[in-house]
């Protein structure tokens, strides 16, 4: 969806997880990932600054439901400096990186759910375009259309992180080459 010189901004959450792992940068300063103290919020902000200074990139915000709530009054920013930007939103009501730690060293979560607004209505009354996604198999054509709306669009995709459990379950399984070969 992406040409090589287009810019994705990443927020911090469990779809980081899956960006750092999945996403295919082509070109130097093209995925830009909040590493270090990894700051929840980072992708709206990141994408108008990222416009800013390359106005003829597409510019994709990558960003969880928790961290998108962290800024999203920036929408207003945007559509008021006229910017064409597209935010991609997993949606999974919930802080689903903190539950996946939780799981991982407690066997439980706690205090992680929450309740959201209507994303679709919320982008819209800021003057902004509102797209749901549906069906999994909707997600491409939904995001070509977004970026190619000429504003500031949110897509709303609902998310089920369930294999991000059955990933650390098999990685758990894996063997470092040292543990694998005995000492000789």
């Amino acid at each position: 969806m992406l040409d090589p010189e287009d810019v994705v901004i990443s927020d911090v959450g469990a779809h980081k997880m899956w960006m750092a792992r999945m996403y295919q940068a082509e070109r130097p300063n093209t995925c830009i990932i909040s590493n270090g103290f990894a700051s929840m919020g980072i992708a709206l902000p990141g994408a108008i600054a990222a416009k800013l200074v390359y106005p003829d990139r597409n510019v994709l915000a990558v960003c969880g439901d928790g961290g998108f709530m962290m800024n999203n009054q920036e929408i207003e920013t945007a559509v008021r400096l006229g910017l064409n930007i597209t935010i991609l939103m997993f949606n999974d009501n919930k802080l689903g990186l903190i539950e996946w730690h939780q799981l991982r060293h407690y066997g439980r979560k706690s205090n992680v759910d929450v309740g959201n607004p209507d994303f679709v209505l919320f982008a819209e009354s800021f003057g902004a375009k509102g797209y749901k996604v549906e069906r999994t198999e909707d997600l491409k054509e939904t995001l070509r259309t977004a970026m190619n709306d000429g504003g500031v669009s949110l897509i709303d995709c609902p998310v089920d992180y369930a294999e991000n459990m059955k990933l650390t379950e098999r990685l758990k399984s894996m063997k470092s080459l040292d543990e694998a070969v005995p000492a000789e």
